[in-house]
C-alpha cells in the first residue's frame, strides 16, 4: 500500500468545542485537527460529556437530558462547535434552553435540527442515499434515508459500542453504512432491486387484478347478455357490431309505425272516404262534438237559474224579516203608549202619574196630545212589504219551474251525450281493431330494443374495464423489463466491492497481525462483499470472538477507517475524523490499550485524520505526537464522566 504524501484535510474536522454556563461562563476545548487528541481526566470530569458534545452538536435530535444527561443540560444554556467541513470553518450553535432545543444555527443560518443531515451530506459532498428498508431489496416495501447520523455512528465509537458495530443499528444500516465507507454504496443502492422487486409485486398485482376483472367482467356481460336475448359481446367491436343491428331494427320499427299511425289517422278523419271501413258513420264526430256543447249550455243554464232562485230566496227572507220587524214596531207602539211616566227625560226630576192636568193634555207639559200616526205609518210600511212579499214569492215558483226544467234538460243533453261518445267509442274500436295489436307489438318490441340499446353503455364500461386492467399488467410488465435491463447495463466504476472489502480488511489484519500474542486469535479478518459480514477464520466475528477480542476487532476496524481515502484511491466519502470514548473495556489491559493509541496516533499522522479519545488512565508515553486534553472535576453523582 502507498503512503500519503501530505495529510489530508477532506472531511469533518473538530477544532473546538464550548460549553456555555448559564452564568455566561465557557468551557471551551481546542483540538488538533490532524493527529490524535486524548481527553484525559478523572471519572466524572466531563470526558464522555465533551464526545456528547460533538455529538449534539452534530444533529443529534435527543432531548438535551437524553443526549448530555439531565446534570449537563441543567448547568449549560448553549453548546458551540468549530469545525472544518472539507476545508471550509464552519460554526454550529445548539440551544440547551427549552422551546429552541430542536433548532440548530450553522454559520448564523437557523433551520430545524431535522433538516441537519441533508445539508452536512451536501456539504461533505457525500451521497445522499435511500436505502431498503429491510436486509434483502427484494422484500421491502419503502425506502428509507441513508442519514448522516447512521455513519457518524461508526465514526463515534460511545462506550456502549465496543461490543457492536453501532449503538441501537439495525442490520440494513450496518451494511448500507459500509458499503458508503467503502465507496459502492451509490452503485449498490441505486435501488435498482428494490425497483425490480417492487415491479415485480406490482406485476402480480396487475396480473391478479386482470385475471379477476376479466373473470368478474366476462360472467357479468354473460349474464346481462343472456338477460337480454343479445348476442355476448366480448370486446368493443362486437359491442359496436351488436349496437349497429340494434339502431336498424329500431329506426325500421318506428318507420313501421309510423305509417300505421297514418292509416290509423286517415281512417279516423272526419270526412274520410266511404269505401275505407264499411258501416263506419262518418257523422259521429259532429254529432259528439253538438252534443257536447248542449251539454256545457245546459249546464251553464242550470248553474244560472240555480243562482237567480238563490238570490230571489235571499230576497224574499230579507221582506219577510222586514214585515217581521214592522210587527214588533206596531206591538212596542201600544206597549209603551200605556207605560206611565215616571222620571222627567230632561231635568230627570219625578212625575206623579196622579197630577192633576187637564183632559186631552200632557200631564208632563201641560200641552194638547195628538192621535199616535206612529202606528198608521207602521201599519202602511207592513202593507207595502207584504206586497212586495207576494211577488217575491211568485218570482221564486216561477224561477224553481224554470230551474226543474233546466235540470231536466241537462239530464237529456247528458244522456245523448254519452249515447253518442259509446256510440264513438264503439264505431273507433271496431275500426281500429285490426290495427291495435299490431301497435302493442309495436309498442314491446320498441321497448325491448331501447332496453337493450340502454344495456350497451354498460357492457361499454366493463369491456373499458377489462381494457384498463389489460393495459396496466402490460404497463407493469414493461417496467419491469425495462428495471431489468437497466440493471444488466449499469457500468461498474472503479474498484468492485470484493476488491473494496479486501483491502479493507487487510488493513484490518494489519493492525491485528501485531496482537496475536496478547488479545487476538489466530484467524484473519475476511469480509464477504455480499452481505458484508465481517468473517474471522471461516465464522462470523461475533461468533469467533470473546469480549476483549471484539475491542480490538473494533479497534482495527476504527483504524482501518483512516485509511480509507488513501486505499481507495479517494473513491469514497472520507470522514477524516474518528472519536473512541474509553477504548479501555472489557479488562483489555491498559498497556495494550496504549499501544493501540500510538499505533493509531501514528496512522492519524500518515493520513491527516483527526483522532478524539478519551481515557481515565494516564496518556501513553512518548506522547509527542499526542495532545492531551486535561478535563478538571466539574461533575458528582450519576453525571457522565
Amino acid at each position: 500500500m502507498t503512503e500519503l504524501t501530505a495529510p489530508s484535510r477532506s472531511g469533518l474536522r473538530i477544532e473546538a468545542i464550548t460549553l456555555v454556563h448559564a452564568s455566561g461562563e465557557m468551557d471551551k476545548y481546542t483540538f488538533n485537527t490532524a493527529g490524535l487528541n486524548i481527553v484525559q481526566g478523572i471519572r466524572n470530569s466531563s470526558k464522555t460529556t465533551t464526545l456528547n458534545a460533538i455529538d449534539y452538536c452534530l444533529g443529534n435530535r435527543s432531548s438535551p437530558a437524553d443526549a448530555l444527561k439531565a446534570a449537563v443540560a441543567d448547568e449549560y444554556t448553549e453548546i458551540l462547535a468549530d469545525l472544518t467541513i472539507n476545508g471550509d470553518p464552519t460554526e454550529i450553535r445548539r440551544s440547551l434552553e427549552h422551546g429552541r432545543q430542536n433548532k440548530v444555527v450553522v454559520n448564523g443560518n437557523e433551520f430545524p435540527v431535522a433538516e441537519f443531515s441533508g445539508r452536512i451530506l451536501r456539504a461533505l459532498r457525500w451521497p445522499d442515499l435511500s436505502i431498503p428498508k429491510g436486509i434483502h431489496a427484494a422484500s421491502a416495501t419503502e425506502l428509507v434515508p441513508l442519514s448522516f447520523r447512521s455513519v457518524l455512528r461508526h465514526i463515534y465509537r460511545n462506550e456502549d459500542s465496543w461490543t457492536k458495530f453501532a449503538d441501537k443499528e439495525q442490520e440494513f444500516h450496518r451494511r448500507a453504512v459500509i458499503s458508503f465507507l467503502l465507496g459502492f454504496a451509490p452503485a449498490r443502492y441505486n435501488n435498482n432491486d428494490f425497483a425490480v422487486a417492487a415491479a415485480q409485486r406490482n406485476l402480480a398485482q396487475a396480473q391478479a387484478a386482470e385475471r379477476e376483472v376479466h373473470d368478474s367482467t366476462d360472467r357479468a356481460i354473460a349474464a346481462l347478455c343472456e338477460n337480454l336475448q343479445l348476442p355476448i359481446a366480448r370486446t368493443q367491436q362486437q359491442v359496436d357490431s351488436v349496437r349497429v343491428e340494434l339502431r336498424a331494427e329500431l329506426d325500421s320499427v318506428h318507420e313501421q309505425r309510423r305509417r300505421l299511425t297514418q292509416e290509423v289517422e286517415l281512417l279516423v278523419a272526419v270526412g274520410a272516404p266511404s269505401g275505407v271501413t264499411p258501416g263506419y258513420d262518418p257523422t259521429l264526430s259532429g254529432q259528439y262534438e253538438r252534443a257536447t256543447q248542449e251539454l256545457a249550455q245546459a249546464a251553464e243554464t242550470v248553474a244560472d237559474l240555480e243562482q237567480v232562485l238563490a238570490a230571489h230566496i235571499q230576497s224574499q227572507n230579507t221582506v219577510k224579516a222586514e214585515i217581521a220587524r214592522m210587527d214588533r214596531l206596531i206591538a212596542s207602539v201600544d206597549v209603551f203608549g200605556s207605560l206611565p211616566v215616571r222620571l222627567c227625560p230632561a231635568c230627570e226630576q219625578k212625575i206623579d202619574t196622579h197630577r192633576d192636568h187637564p183632559e186631552g193634555s200632557c200631564y208632563v207639559c201641560m200641552q194638547p196630545v195628538t192621535d199616535d200616526q206612529r202606528r198608521r205609518r207602521g201599519e202602511l210600511e207592513q202593507r207595502s212589504l207584504t206586497a212586495e212579499a207576494e211577488d217575491l214569492e211568485d218570482v221564486v215558483t216561477r224561477t224553481r219551474r224554470d230551474l226543474h226544467q233546466a235540470k231536466a234538460d241537462h239530464q237529456g243533453a247528458q244522456s245523448r251525450h254519452h249515447d253518442l261518445a259509446a256510440r264513438l267509442n264503439t264505431d273507433r274500436a271496431a275500426s281500429l281493431a285490426p290495427f291495435v295489436s299490431t301497435l302493442e307489438e309495436m309498442a314491446a318490441r320498441l321497448a325491448q330494443l331501447q332496453q337493450k340499446l340502454m344495456a350497451l353503455p354498460v357492457v361499454d364500461e366493463m369491456i373499458t374495464r377489462k381494457a384498463a386492467s389489460t393495459e396496466a399488467a402490460e404497463a407493469a410488465a414493461r417496467r419491469l423489463d425495462q428495471l431489468q435491463r437497466q440493471s444488466e447495463e449499469d457500468p461498474q466504476l472503479g474498484m468492485t466491492p470484493l476488491d473494496r472489502c479486501a483491502v479493507f480488511a487487510e488493513r484490518m489484519n494489519e493492525f491485528l497481525d501485531r496482537h496475536r500474542d496478547d488479545v487476538w486469535v489466530t484467524g484473519n479478518v475476511a469480509i464477504s462483499a455480499d452481505d458484508l459480514t465481517f468473517y474471522v477464520g471461516t465464522r462470523p466475528w461475533h461468533q469467533a470472538l470473546g469480549a476483549e477480542a471484539m475491542v480490538l476487532f473494533f479497534l482495527a476496524y476504527s483504524r482501518a477507517l483512516l485509511f480509507l481515502a488513501q486505499d481507495m484511491g479517494g473513491d469514497c466519502p472520507y470522514p477524516g475524523l474518528l472519536m473512541l470514548d474509553n477504548p479501555f473495556q472489557h479488562g483489555i489491559a491498559n498497556e495494550v490499550v496504549h499501544g493501540v493509541l500510538r499505533d493509531i496516533a501514528e496512522a492519524a499522522r500518515q493520513t491527516g485524520a483527526q483522532v478524539i479519545s478519551t481515557q481515565a488512565v494516564p496518556v501513553p508515553s512518548p506522547a509527542a505526537s499526542i495532545k492531551q486534553i486535561r478535563m478538571p472535576r466539574t461533575y458528582i453523582g450519576e453525571s457522565p464522566s
